[in-house]
């Protein structure tokens, strides 16, 4: 009878065991999803003219191979004239856990150009609409335009919190039929507050 007992108690005591490992939360280490911080300056070129670029986004990782970015950048195009940008896109990456992970990138966004008229020429894409535009103060002229953005780049994690990212995009203005394009070169220092299980440091 005592034996029968000890079998009884063993049994409901392996029994307990599996259901506790079927209902056992994942690793902590399984990474989902996460938010993302990055400051970037580099370079953009429209129009034969080439100017310092510098801006900040936020981002929400969804899960680990697609993410949404807001930024804002200011570009300086030199001649009188400077540019802010305010976009929205998405960031689709490899699935897994890489240290450098390449992604493509699109969106939409909203393009401002301010141009000082006294220090150089418009550019044929705003020439036209010089005298139905409201924002002209001066010898200040300001344009608001629709974007849409495609481009790509590389994430070269160098912690599991911080990663480098070089990206290139083109930013397509849109107006009247007419496009404008504007390609950026830029370098980012991003910060996952997520920390990611990323291959490479496994070892360490």
């Amino acid at each position: 009878m005592k034996i029968s007992m000890r079998l009884i108690v063993l049994l409901v005591l392996s029994l307990r065991g599996v259901a506790f490992a079927q209902i056992a939360p994942p690793p902590k280490n399984e990474w989902s999803h996460g938010t993302t911080l990055n400051v970037f300056a580099g370079a953009a070129s429209a129009s034969s003219e080439t100017g310092p670029l510098l801006g900040g986004a936020v981002g929400w990782e969804v899960i680990p191979w697609f993410a949404l970015e807001g930024s804002g950048a200011w570009l300086d195009r030199t001649n009188g004239a400077e540019a802010f940008a305010a976009d929205l896109k998405a960031l689709v990456g490899l699935p897994g856990a890489h240290a450098i992970a390449p992604f493509v990138e699109g969106g939409i966004g909203l393009y401002r150009a301010s141009f000082d008229l006294s220090q150089g020429v418009l550019p044929d894409f705003y020439q036209g609409r010089i005298a139905g535009n409201t924002s002209v103060a001066g010898t200040t002229v300001t344009f608001n335009d629709p974007s849409f953005i495609l481009g790509g780049g590389v994430s070269l994690f160098v912690t599991r919190h911080i990663a480098i990212r070089p990206d290139v995009d083109v930013k397509i203005v849109r107006r009247n039929s007419q496009s404008y394009a504007v390609t950026a070169v830029a370098v980012r220092l991003a910060y996952h507050f997520e920390e990611h299980p990323l291959e490479s440091f496994k070892a360490r």
